[in-house]
């Protein structure tokens, strides 16, 4: 017999997909909590101050409810004892800097090049990169060279699901430096081809156009 969701757990689910959707109330960001476990554990912290519905990944918690100045105060002596701790507001800013210039690197930047992205950090943020580095790892579980390679991968996702690029036009959208090296950086982190997007595009275009088929009917 299949096991289905429980109502609660399909509740939850269901707030989670809407709170996608809304900007947060409030983000805390959390040195140390870099695994799924991590993650629950201070999931069942908020839930003992009343937070129900959380957005929490890896180095940050999403709120979309009220949370008091008294609740971040006992949430922070609480994760302390888990071993995790929760940024000051300088250093929460800066994370945030960084997350959203690297994602308009990314996404909206088609001259600088990928190892130009380190001097170009260092001149938008009046931090020592090292130092930096280092935060970004505590939080994120994962060092920023790294985190750029799995965005850039994301982009390229996109860019053949929905644009129905080639891979020579995002070879050199991207500035990797030729399409053996997308192709191998690709593998790397999804263990999947570029052609295998490439033919999850054809079978989603004609799904669509099943689905066109039979409204005309």
């Amino acid at each position: 017999m299949r096991n289905y969701p429980k109502t609660n757990e399909m509740n939850e689910n269901n707030r989670n997909l809407m709170n996608a959707s809304r900007k947060p109330i409030l983000k805390i960001y959390i040195r140390y909590m870099v695994s799924m476990r991590c993650e629950k554990m201070v999931g069942s912290e908020l839930k003992i101050l009343g937070i129900k519905f959380p957005v929490i990944s890896r180095g940050v918690v999403e709120l979309f409810e009220e949370f008091s100045t008294e609740q971040l105060d006992k949430f922070k002596v609480q994760v302390r004892k888990l071993g995790f701790e929760v940024l000051d507001d300088e250093n929460s800013r800066l994370m945030e800097s960084v997350s959203l210039l690297i994602v308009d690197l990314v996404y909206s930047n088609d001259v600088l090049l990928k190892d130009e992205y380190p001097e170009y950090l260092m001149k938008q943020l009046p931090f020592n990169y090292s130092d930096l580095s280092t935060l970004f790892s505590e939080v994120h579980g994962i060092n920023l060279p790294q985190y750029i390679v799995t965005l850039r991968i994301e982009r390229v996702k996109e860019m053949l699901l929905y644009e129905a690029k080639k891979v020579r036009e995002i070879t050199e959208k991207l500035h990797f430096t030729n399409a053996a090296q997308l192709t191998r950086s690709f593998k790397k982190i999804t263990g999947l081809t570029p052609f295998y997007f490439k033919q999850l595009h054809k079978k989603r275009d004609e799904i669509s156009r099943q689905v066109g088929s039979s409204l005309n009917y």
